[in-house]
C-alpha cells in the first residue's frame, strides 16, 4: 500500500493485531547412527546451545531498561529416536522496542554455535516479501481521539473511565510501515 501511493493522501489510520513469526535458522552436519556417535555430528546438541545461547543476548547484552526478546519457538530435526539428523531447522522471533536489533549478534551466535560443534549454519532473517517489521508507535494525538471516542462508546466519567491504558507489547505488526509515512494508532483490545 505504501509503495503503490495509497496512503497518498490519507491523513490517519487505525489498525488491528496480526503477529508474524522471524525464521531464525538451519544448523545441518552428517547424520549418522545413534550407536555410533562418532562417526556423525550431532547438529541438535549445536542447535540446543544455540537456543541457549540466544538466550543471553537479551539477559547479557540488551540494556534490561529497553524491552527486547528472542524466542525460538520452532526446533525440527530428525525422524528416528535412533538417528542423528543431517539437519536441525530452528525459528522463533525477536522483539524489541527501539530500532535497534540483534540481527547481527543473532547470526554470530548461530553460526559461532555451530562452528563449536562441528556443524554449519544459514541464517534467514527476511526477504523482500517478508521484510524486517519497524517499531510500532501511536501519535499522540490520534491515541487521545480514540480515548474520546471510545469512552463515549463504552461509557467515561469521573469516577469511572472503562477505556483502560495498555502497556506496550512486542507484538510485530504490518501496520508499522504505514505509521512510518503516516501518523497512526494501533489498539489491541
Amino acid at each position: 500500500m505504501v509503495d503503490s501511493g495509497y496512503l497518498e493522501n490519507v491523513k490517519a489510520i487505525f489498525g488491528l493485531h496480526v503477529s508474524p513469526e522471524r525464521p531464525l535458522g538451519q544448523v545441518y552436519s552428517r547424520s549418522g547412527h545413534a550407536a555410533i556417535p562418532q562417526h556423525s555430528i550431532d547438529p541438535i546438541l549445536a542447535a540446543s546451545n544455540v537456543v541457549v545461547s540466544l538466550q543471553h543476548l537479551v539477559s547479557r547484552e540488551a540494556d534490561p531498561l529497553d524491552s527486547q526478546v528472542v524466542t525460538v519457538a520452532k526446533f525440527q530435526g530428525g525422524g528416528a529416536f535412533n538417528v542423528i539428523p543431517d539437519a536441525v531447522t530452528i525459528g522463533g522471533t525477536f522483539r524489541a522496542f527501539s530500532k535497534e536489533t540483534f540481527m547481527q549478534r543473532i547470526e554470530e551466535v548461530v553460526v559461532g554455535q555451530a562452528t563449536v560443534h562441528r556443524c554449519n549454519a544459514t541464517v534467514e532473517f527476511s526477504s523482500k516479501d517478508k521484510p524486517f517489521y519497524p517499531v510500532t508507535i501511536n501519535d499522540v494525538g490520534l491515541h487521545k481521539f480514540f480515548q474520546k471516542v471510545a469512552g463515549s462508546v463504552v461509557g467515561q466519567n469521573n469516577n469511572n473511565n472503562n477505556v483502560k491504558e495498555m502497556s506496550p507489547f512486542t507484538g510485530a505488526e504490518d501496520f508499522s510501515f504505514y505509521q512510518e509515512v503516516i501518523p497512526g494508532y494501533w489498539n489491541e483490545k
